[in-house]
């Protein structure tokens, strides 16, 4: 065969190609269309009848929104106050008259209205008394007088009873839905009840369900599963479990099988009123039109395939020679030989493949440099690079290296006009770098803030000349005040993160001292503090201490600091630079110990700064110290889990309480701080000071949306007393400061 097709002319040999690769495609276009064309057809089904249940919804939604509108609109009628109605016989006619105008569509059979401490319902088409409503002339099978008279007087929520059979006297039995709904509406102490009687098959009646659903059924479910109303009465709706079966946790569109009859059932819940709504079609109403477009496109198809046999000959005369110079490019771009493969395919492949690689690389490059970079410049401000070698030596390749031999943070702090010029600031700082400084951009936790990693050779003279003239440009580029906080500058990499926390410190002092300029931490005088509490001797202490070993004694030590800490009047720079000592020897000794293990156990610089009080970052400190006995003791406490069920409720209990802290629950459940820490946060994946912040914003959220209460005023209820630190946090969690979150959800 391979002899025959090779002794053919070149010219056959290419109309056989040409005609395989065109049945190829066409054969996969049959296929692929085949399956698309009955995907296509059968959502276009769905699609119509997921519109008939979103009709069906919004008109029962709508109804229930009508009668509760209605509802409203009695109570606030005068000719239908309680004292009219009572007290003066022409007021009851004008009354009446009033019930009539509401009755505003066929589905509304009667309105009544019962004053609560009277024995009549007043009604658009007469007046009753409220004991013989229900036993005679209207009579419910399930609705006895006594629970009817009861349901009138004692009601404070809207209720509505499915349809039902109900005997009329003088008419033939009709099935009716009972909307119940005592008013004023949301009154604790409702002064009336009004009752809505709506036929079943004038509710569903405008949606034409003969049309859309001739062999199907529409059903409506109430929230507790009962039928409310169905275009058909079937058997099957009877069935308690009928419910169940449909709400299953299947997915809402499928096939069921009912009465040994397959359905494509469609179901729905409504947000507004909870009901659920399912429309069920038969399965042979779905598939018949799909059968027909297939049969139609499989006709289509084999027109397709005699006319492109015809039109394949005609264009092989003209394509064959284009065609060969592009197969001997690609063959020279591949490498390899093309002869033996669909040579369209492969052409298309190869152009294809080419340019999939090219935007692959692309994409891959600017991801991992991107990822990259931020990786490394967080290690270097947590304290993790060692020289300045291994951080080059990592960062050559994607061009971020320390070219000079020391290091600082500066940060700008720009004002929220700004905001949509962020990503150009960030540009203009990175174009005044150049040779005597190098710098990189670290994306920071606040939004209207951006830290700068700085290498510079320059002298202390020039560098603040630098700085000043880029505030100075910075500054008449985007004509606003722009604050700037500049760290003090180190040798030592280990020393970037203590820089950070003075960038943010200097920045801090700009009301203080002004935005015109550069604002230096070594011009603030942030190293003054209170005798009581002396750094230096402190980490020398604790450098005692953790030679030792022991996780009781370095618990003990730790607390004894963090209360100190507390009353010793320390700035609040100093506190967290204390903090950051610390938790890096922490760092240091747990991966001394078990070499890797520290990775992500402690709080980053970038943590510290975030919190605004002594009590809070005493409170991180006890916590990383019980991350480190933790590391030590290496075991899990013994107490019960009925132990979290009493610190949980206490500290809902307490949280709002001014002096409220993790040392006052340890000492409430007679723990130590560090056992306390480490237990909770086993028992929930947490710390408590997260859980209290999040704890404190819910509540804030709360008071926010319920009452018109001050900030300030919501504040110290939940316990804070800084306003600014607690509309940082809320921004930080929430997304939006409260006063915004007020405005949107009122």
């Amino acid at each position: 065969m391979k002899t025959a097709i090779n002794r053919l002319p070149v010219f056959y040999r290419y109309l056989l190609s040409y005609l395989a690769l065109f049945l190829l495609p066409l054969l996969f276009l049959g296929l692929t269309g085949y399956y698309q064309l009955a995907d296509i057809v059968g959502g276009e089904v769905q699609r119509n009848n997921q519109a008939l249940l979103d009709k069906l919804q919004d008109e029962v939604d709508q109804k229930l929104i009508l009668m509760n509108r209605i509802a409203g609109q009695i109570t606030s009628a005068p000719e239908l106050s309680p004292y009219l109605l009572t007290h003066d016989f022409f007021n009851v006619y004008q009354g009446k008259k009033v019930l009539e105008a509401k009755v505003v569509d066929d589905s509304i059979r009667e309105i009544a209205l019962h004053v609560r401490g009277t024995d009549f319902l007043f009604s658009s088409l007469s007046i009753y008394k409220s004991n013989e409503f229900v036993g005679q002339f209207y009579k419910y099978a399930d609705w006895p007088a006594s629970r009817f008279e009861s349901d009138l007087n004692e009601l404070t929520a809207p209720q509505l009873r499915p349809a039902e059979d109900v005997k009329i006297e003088g008419i033939p039995d009709q099935r009716l839905i009972t909307y119940v709904v005592p008013i004023p509406i949301n009154s604790q102490r409702p002064y009336g009840t009004v009752l809505f009687l709506l036929k079943e098959e004038e509710l569903l009646k405008s949606l034409k369900l003969d049309l859309s659903l001739p062999d199907g059924n529409a059903i409506v479910f109430d929230k507790k599963g009962r039928v409310v109303a169905a275009q058909k009465q079937a058997d099957y709706l009877a069935d308690p479990s009928f419910y169940g079966k449909m709400t299953d946790g299947q997915p809402a569109s499928r096939e069921m099988t009912i009465k040994n009859a397959k359905y494509a059932v469609s179901i729905q819940k409504s947000d507004k009123s909870g009901f659920t709504y399912v429309t069920l079609l038969p399965r042979s109403s779905l598939v018949a039109p799909i059968h027909h477009a297939i049969w139609q496109w499989v006709s289509r198809m084999a027109v397709i395939f005699l006319a492109g046999c015809a039109l394949v000959y005609l264009l092989m005369i003209f394509n064959y020679n284009p065609v060969k110079r592009l197969a001997t490019l690609v063959e020279a771009i591949r490498g390899q030989s093309i002869r033996r493969v669909n040579v369209f395919d492969a052409i298309g492949s190869a152009i294809h493949d080419m340019a999939d690689s090219n935007r692959s690389l692309g994409r891959k490059l600017e991801q991992n440099r991107s990822a990259v970079k931020e990786h490394l410049l967080g290690s270097l401000l947590k304290g993790e690079m060692e020289s300045r070698e291994s951080f080059n030596e990592r960062g050559e390749e994607i061009c971020v290296t320390l070219p000079h031999p020391e290091t600082a943070v500066m940060m700008l702090e720009f004002p929220g006009s700004l905001a949509p010029f962020k990503d150009k600031l960030i540009a203009e700082t990175e174009g005044r770098l150049g040779e005597n400084v190098a710098g990189y951009c670290k994306d920071s936790l606040e939004d209207r803030r951006i830290m700068f990693i700085l290498s510079t050779g320059l002298s202390p003279d020039a560098w603040r000349t630098w700085l000043d003239g880029l505030h100075e440009h910075l500054t008449a580029v985007f004509q606003a005040p722009l604050a700037m906080g500049v760290g003090n500058r180190y040798a030592e990499l280990a020393q970037v993160g203590r820089s950070y926390l003075e960038a943010s410190t200097a920045i801090d002092y700009k009301l203080i001292k002004g935005n015109q300029r550069a604002i230096f931490f070594d011009e603030l005088m942030a190293h003054d503090h209170a005798n009581v509490l002396n750094p230096r001797r402190v980490l020398e202490d604790l450098d005692i201490v953790l030679q030792h070993g022991s996780a009781g004694r370095i618990a003990e030590a730790v607390q004894q600091i963090a209360m100190r800490m507390k009353q010793s009047g320390l700035t609040l720079f100093i506190a967290r630079e204390l903090c950051y000592d610390m938790i890096r020897k922490f760092a240091a000794f747990t991966d001394k110990r078990n070499p890797g293990s520290a990775s992500g156990s402690f709080p980053d610089v970038l943590t510290l700064t975030d919190y605004t009080t002594l009590d809070e970052i005493a409170d991180l400190l006890l916590t990383a110290c019980a991350t480190l006995c933790d590391s030590l003791e290496a075991r899990k406490p013994a107490s019960s889990s009925a132990l979290i069920e009493q610190i949980m409720p206490y500290i809902a209990e307490h949280y709002g309480e001014y002096d409220f802290s993790v040392q006052k629950i340890a000492d409430h459940f007679s723990l130590s701080l560090s056992y306390l820490s480490r237990y909770f946060k086993e028992q929930t994946g947490r710390t408590i000071m997260d859980y209290l912040n999040e704890l404190r914003i819910d509540q804030a959220k709360r008071l926010l949306r319920t009452n018109d209460e001050s900030v300030k005023e919501i504040v110290q209820q939940v316990g804070y007393y800084d306003v600014s630190s607690f509309i940082r946090k809320f921004k930080q969690s929430v997304g939006v400061t409260p006063g915004e979150y007020r405005k949107q959800h009122r």
